[in-house]
């Protein structure tokens, strides 16, 4: 059931394609194959293959492919594949594939790739298309 009052969407118990709204978000035991919000997202017993909000995210007991977000996010027992954060991350209890905002808070967590290590293989990979374009262009 998706219910909006102007000020936000609630869903709850239900799966939705794509939820987009310029408000805040709550998805309590559902999921979104994609979200786009102005506000602030919370995801509890939830998942979601995209999110992006332009305030904060909090997701306890719930997980997400790629969550982009432009204040802090919160992530509790949960996994996310990718998560940029402008603000910082707090991490617990969870799983990061990549992480990449100026401060994380990790307990009881694991990031397999951090933004050192991100940023780190960015450049390296740069370098390495840099050459390539230059030798492919003397033949």
């Amino acid at each position: 059931m998706m219910m909006g009052d102007g000020n936000g969407s609630e869903i709850s118990e239900s799966f939705v394609p794509i939820v987009r709204t310029t408000h805040d978000v709550t998805i309590r035991e559902g999921g979104a194959l994609a979200v786009v919000a102005g506000g602030d997202v919370s995801l509890s017993e939830a998942g979601t293959g995209m999110l992006i909000a332009g305030g904060s995210a909090t997701l306890d007991q719930a997980g997400g492919g790629n969550i982009v977000v432009g204040g802090d996010a919160a992530i509790s027992n949960g996994a996310v594949g990718n998560l940029v954060a402008a603000g910082g991350a707090t991490v617990e209890g969870s799983r990061v594939g990549v992480l990449l905002t100026p401060s994380a808070t990790l307990n009881d967590s694991e990031v397999v790739v951090g933004t050192q290590q991100a940023v780190a293989i960015g450049a390296a990979a740069g370098i390495v298309l840099l050459v390539l374009g230059r030798l492919l262009r003397r033949r």
